[in-house]
């Protein structure tokens, strides 16, 4: 079971990052998303001691302010797409509602295309560049390939193939796009994923690698080091809603760069929240069982947080297990009728929230009730996004057999 502060301990970065594989600890090259020997993630690990960390008012772009632990060489190829700096509210009505001494709320909708995902797209762009990278292929539910979809607009030079599966071609609000190719599955996201990496393969293109491209979980880590730059102490919790969970993976890290830079007084516990409608890391994580089982898995997700609906998540349970186990959190899920609730009630108090993003609070909510979270909790809340405005979406879309 990794741990990151055991992997900065073991291997520190002399003068330059280090690529290397979560499971074996093998070192690997940049191009790579999963180890050649175990075919687990591969991670960056950054020389700490030759890292400068600048205040979030240091300069508007979060990509040079947090260079130092990216995975660019060269800030030529920095691609700043306009995300980032976003607020972190003290609420203290949440807090008294949960029983806790203080929520923040991360509000990740202020965004270009009103989702978290936004980072994602600025940093493997990035990284891209570096890597000479010009057309991928990606695989989404819809916040990812808008956010990618986006980029498009605004960089010349790349050319991007999304598959999307057929019942999430509705989330695609993008224009026709030139540097834009879509391709409709017909089934789950999981089987738009293994159609779209065989496409990559075939046409000898660059699969862009979801939640195992290292640049995506870095570009995610960004949002929490600006959380924890902007809330007073440390939070002694974090929650966030889960899908493969890479978002609230690149937090954990983050949070053991900050710690190690000693930027960050301790390290919270962090805990992943699904749907209970489509929940199957945590019904593995309830059963005390160390990999997804068949009885786990859910054929046809459904419930009201599409952005999170992954039946199988058989390849990225363990991380998060890992994770939750490291930091003392846990996996929780959050029930669909308590999510009605608090969306109005975020509403009510100012973030216009999608119920994936709900579903975070009201894991953080189940959590208070069954007495998990003491009175001197403070709590990190990330509200991964907002429900778009009805958008144009893509035209030109091609069939693809599942």
């Amino acid at each position: 079971m990794f741990d990151y502060q055991k992997l900065y301990a073991n291997h520190t970065p002399a003068d330059r990052p280090v690529f290397l594989c979560l499971g074996c600890e093998k070192e690997t090259d940049d191009r790579t998303h999963r180890c050649p020997s175990c075919s687990g993630a591969i991670e960056v690990l950054y020389p700490l001691d030759r890292v400068e960390i600048g205040p979030f008012d240091s300069n508007p772009s979060p990509l040079r302010r947090y260079k130092d632990v990216l995975p660019v060489a060269d800030e030529e190829h920095l691609t700043w797409l306009g995300e980032g700096n976003t607020p972190c509210t003290d609420v203290p009505a949440l807090a008294r509602l949960l029983g806790v001494r203080s929520v923040y709320i991360k509000d990740e909708s202020r965004n270009p295309t009103r989702s978290t995902k936004d980072r994602i797209a600025s940093a493997s762009l990035s990284r891209f560049k570096g890597l000479g990278v010009r057309e991928f292929v990606m695989a989404s539910t819809g916040n990812s390939s808008m956010a990618y979809a986006n980029s498009m607009s605004l960089v010349r030079g790349f050319k991007l193939h999304i598959f999307v599966g057929e019942q999430f071609a509705y989330r695609l609000n993008y224009a026709d796009h030139p540097q834009i190719a879509t391709h409709a599955v017909a089934g789950t996201f999981v089987g738009a994923g293994a159609i779209a990496q065989k496409f990559a393969e075939d046409n000898g293109y660059f699969w862009e690698g979801g939640f195992f491209n290292y640049a995506r979980r870095e570009g995610l880590k960004m949002s929490y080091i600006e959380a924890y730059q902007q809330m007073p102490s440390a939070p002694t919790h974090v929650f966030q809603a889960i899908s493969s969970g890479m978002g609230l993976l690149g937090g954990y890290k983050g949070a053991v760069e900050m710690h190690r830079l000693g930027l960050l007084e301790s390290l919270p516990a962090f805990v992943g929240v699904q749907e209970d409608s489509c929940a199957p890391m945590v019904s593995a994580w309830n059963a005390g069982r160390a990999v997804i089982a068949e009885e786990d898995i859910v054929d046809n997700p459904d419930g009201l947080a599409h952005a999170i609906q992954r039946g199988d998540p058989t390849n990225t349970y363990p991380y998060m297990r890992a994770m939750a186990l490291n930091t003392g959190g846990a996996l929780v899920a959050a029930r669909t009728h308590d999510m009605y609730m608090v969306k109005g009630l975020l509403k009510s108090l100012g973030f216009d929230a999608c119920y994936a993003a709900a579903a975070c609070l009201a894991g953080a909510m189940r959590m208070a009730q069954e007495g998990a979270l003491k009175e001197d909790s403070d709590l990190l809340i990330i509200l991964t996004g907002a429900e778009r405005p009805m958008l144009p979406t893509p035209t030109n879309i091609l069939a693809v057999a599942s």
